[in-house]
């Protein structure tokens, strides 16, 4: 070997993409997933996981050729605006600020859930106050300054990804077979807004293109490899979850876990749970607030009112269901984005201003199933709510 040459060449930007791809898909979907599908029942649920697996992954593709062929630095509201004029921008300005505000209400249910279980032994207290307690200081450090916060949440997520690994290879020890025999047909449908909301990760695209730009190459590779990494850890940790648990699976996961394997390694997995869904809390209510100050310039004290208030009205008024908003922040708009996605990416195909550095070619059968699929999702969850 020469000198100075490297005995591993490592492609860090590829590795830099497809970690920010994992990163932004791991979040507080993998703590539902394992509830719904103790109700769904293990096989099922894995076939309807690799269903949507695959479309997602087609999704994000899509949705990473749309960027390669539209110069400039352009996200979802930037593309709808010029493949499908003013409309397509007020339409997917509205599924962006639904997709951001019914995150934020997750997160504030979640770590309300989380805070409960850790802290009630010692102060009491309830979820609502926990999830309170979260909504005053992300709204309070989103007012001052969030960006250390924004700089430590891929570290936070890598920990995360370690500790959910860790609780999955000791739940192994623990599973019980007789545990994937539960399942309830009926239970299938809030499954499927769980798995798009878990498996959603479009978001992320546009930065991973911008990471590994200068390799355009491996771009393909990175959201090819990444969707199928953190499809593969939801599968794994969902059946080593509930061959532990079962039919007592509880609804954010490690509650249940810590009655069968102890709480070592499960509280370690919810003070983990709390600043990694902590900080993606704040950086989304830090991009809530950018959006209405600088695309629709409002003043920075309303910006920040706006961006932090609406998802705590809705928590107040009742919507505090972990289960029931993950699968409506799914359902509906994750269907939103992904039908727009599908219609930006043909009309790309004609109006991009650039060629790209991969291009995948889709049959119209396929993109009209997709959307066929996501319009059921988002009629049905519509129907089933009213």
């Amino acid at each position: 070997m020469a000198k100075g040459e490297k005995f591993i060449d490592i492609d860090k930007e590829f590795l830099m993409a497809t970690a920010t791809l994992i990163g932004t898909a791991i979040g507080a979907g993998i703590f539902g997933l394992p509830y719904v599908v103790s109700k769904a029942g293990l096989l099922p649920s894995l076939a309807m996981m690799f269903f949507l697996g695959v479309m997602m992954l087609i999704s994000n593709l899509m949705f990473g050729e749309i960027i390669l062929r539209t110069a400039g630095h352009s996200r979802l509201v930037g593309c709808a605006k010029k493949y499908m004029g003013e409309s397509g921008k007020h339409f997917a300005s509205l599924v962006s600020f639904l997709m951001l505000y019914s995150s934020n209400l997750v997160y504030i249910i979640l770590s309300g859930m989380f805070l409960n279980s850790l802290l009630f032994p010692v102060f009491g207290g309830d979820e609502f106050i926990y999830g309170t307690l979260a909504f005053l200081f992300v709204s309070l450090v989103t007012y001052f300054d969030s960006k250390l916060f924004s700089e430590i949440e891929s570290w936070l997520v890598l920990f995360l990804v370690i500790v959910i690994g860790a609780v999955s290879f000791k739940s192994v020890f623990y599973i019980d077979v007789r545990n994937y025999a539960t399942g309830d047909v009926s239970q299938f449908f809030p499954l499927f807004g769980v798995l798009l909301f878990s498996l959603g990760a479009g978001s992320a695209i546009p930065e991973v293109v911008s990471i590994i730009k200068k390799r355009r190459d491996g771009i393909e590779k990175a959201i090819t490899w990444g969707t199928i990494f953190y499809t593969l850890a939801y599968g794994i940790f969902a059946a080593a979850v509930v061959g532990v648990t079962g039919a007592a699976t509880s609804e954010e996961s490690f509650a249940g876990l810590s009655l069968s394997i102890g709480d070592g390694v499960v509280t370690a997995g919810f003070l983990l749970g709390i600043l990694a869904v902590a900080t993606t809390y704040l950086v989304i209510n830090d991009a809530i607030r950018d959006i209405l100050r600088y695309d629709y310039h409002l003043k920075g004290k309303m910006s920040w009112f706006l961006a932090s208030i609406v998802p705590y009205l809705f928590f107040v008024v009742g919507f505090r269901d972990f289960i029931q908003v993950i699968t409506f922040a799914g359902s509906v708009t994750g269907g939103l984005f992904g039908i727009l996605v599908i219609i930006i990416f043909y009309n790309a195909k004609v109006k991009g201003d650039q060629k790209p550095a991969y291009e995948i070619n889709i049959p119209r059968e396929i993109s009209f199933l997709m959307i066929a699929v996501y319009l059921l999702g988002i009629i049905y969850e519509i129907i089933y709510n009213l």
